[in-house]
């Protein structure tokens, strides 16, 4: 059986998009189209763009597509997690325990680069205090020394 034969043929060609809509006098008018929702997980965010999840607080940042999750205003203190599907996580150091309580509202591929980055920041932080305290080791040895010199001269 055909489509003609139940009800006649039809001109698909004809149909718009949902953005140009027929306005009653026969033109048409532009439908307004919401920001689109762009950052990872913000199908979950409210009308203002936080994700609540566990007792932690997530926000949503569609035009640069990116979840965070506390103050991401120092660079120097903020993990940047690039996510499976796109866009990325920003996680203060400070809220990683925060994190650790909403692992599960991730994917597994997610959860899988977020614990990765976790534990590659830890290990570049404990390498970066073993080399402070190399030179402040350094240091403490050498103004010791200078100080040894000096006194070697009074006597």
């Amino acid at each position: 059986m055909s489509i003609a034969a139940i009800g006649g043929s039809q001109d698909f060609s004809r149909i718009q998009s949902p953005r140009n809509r027929p306005a009653i006098d026969g033109s048409y008018v532009e439908k307004k189209i919401e920001t689109e929702k762009k950052a990872p997980y913000s199908f979950m965010a409210d009308g203002q763009g936080y994700i609540q999840y566990h007792g932690v607080t997530f926000f949503c940042d569609d035009e640069k597509q990116v979840i965070s999750l506390g103050d991401i205003s120092d660079p120097k203190q903020v993990l940047t997690i690039p996510l499976e599907d796109g866009g990325c996580l920003k996680v203060n150091r400070a809220n990683i325990g925060d994190l650790s309580h909403a692992i599960s509202m991730f994917t597994p591929g997610d959860i899988k680069r977020i614990l990765s980055a976790i534990a590659q920041d830890a290990h570049c932080t404990r390498k970066i205090n073993e080399m402070e305290e190399m030179e402040d080791a350094a240091v403490n040895e050498a103004v010791s020394g200078t100080e040894e010199i000096r006194m070697t001269e009074k006597d």
